[in-house]
Order: structure tokens, then sequence, then C-alpha cells
């Protein structure tokens, strides 16, 4: 791997851009996140939503600025991106000063991860205690699906 002031500086720009290139991609993908199909491997496989099932189309809305409906898709999504926004700085610090901040990033992302395990156990115990739970992931799992196909 090469170093030097050449690949510092790809890496300030490949940094740099990467949180405002996700940002510019949920709002141009915007239009179609609505009409597609379900892409999230988790579900497709189980027929049970994922930790992040729903955080594309958040993303979508966020960066048109609705961020009220954007919780409705994942309840989570602002701090998500507040999340990110973090650890985009962070890294962005540490690759313009060559060294990282002095933060307790350990402690920040567990604290991020066990956020995101509540909620997704919160989420499941209201996915199947609304009623209809069992019945979606009985026909959305992926034997399922195949069945439907190839009958």
């Amino acid at each position: 791997m090469r170093s030097g002031p050449a690949a510092r500086t790809r890496d300030i720009v490949l940094w740099s851009s990467s949180l405002p290139a996700l940002l510019a991609a949920s709002w141009i993908y915007y239009p179609y996140v609505f009409d597609g199909p379900v892409l999230c491997p988790f579900r497709l496989i189980t027929g049970v939503p994922c930790p992040g099932c729903g955080l594309t189309r958040a993303f979508c809305l966020m960066a048109h600025g609705r961020f009220g409906e954007a919780t409705h898709y994942h309840a989570l999504a602002p701090v998500v991106l507040a999340y990110m926004i973090f650890l985009w700085g962070y890294k962005v610090i540490e690759v313009v000063r060559g060294r990282p901040p002095q933060l307790p990033t350990y402690t920040i992302s567990a604290c991020a991860l066990t956020t995101m395990v509540v909620f997704w156990f919160a989420r499941l115990v209201w996915f199947f205690g609304r009623g209809d739970g069992v019945a979606v992931v009985i026909h959305d799992n992926v034997i399922s699906r195949l069945m439907r196909v190839f009958s």
C-alpha cells in the first residue's frame, strides 16, 4: 500500500466526500424508494424485519428534510444519521490530523449497538404482537417465495 502526500490527499478526499455522497444518493433515490422490491437479505430469507429495515426509506425522506415522516419507517433514523455524522467527522479528523481524536469510541459504539438491539427487540415484539406477524413471516420467507415461484 502506498503512503505519502498523494495517498493522504486521496484519503482526505474520499473520507470527506463519503457522507455528502451518501446524502446525495439518498436525495436522488427518493422517487424510487417507495415502489421497489424488498432488498434486505435478512427479511427476504426469514420474513422478519432486521434492525435496519426502513432506514433506506428514512434516509431518502431525511435527505428531503422530512424528518417526521422518516421516523414512521424507522424510529431511530435521526439518531442513526447523527451517529453516522459523528463517525464521519471522527474519520475525517483522523485522516486530516494523521491520528484519531481521543474519544471513548468503543463505549460510544457499544451504546449505539445496544440501542439498535433493544430497538429491534421492541420492534419484533410489536411486529409479532399486533396479530399478523406470524402470517407475514410465513408468507414472506424465502421458502414460501420459492414455492410460489415454482408452483
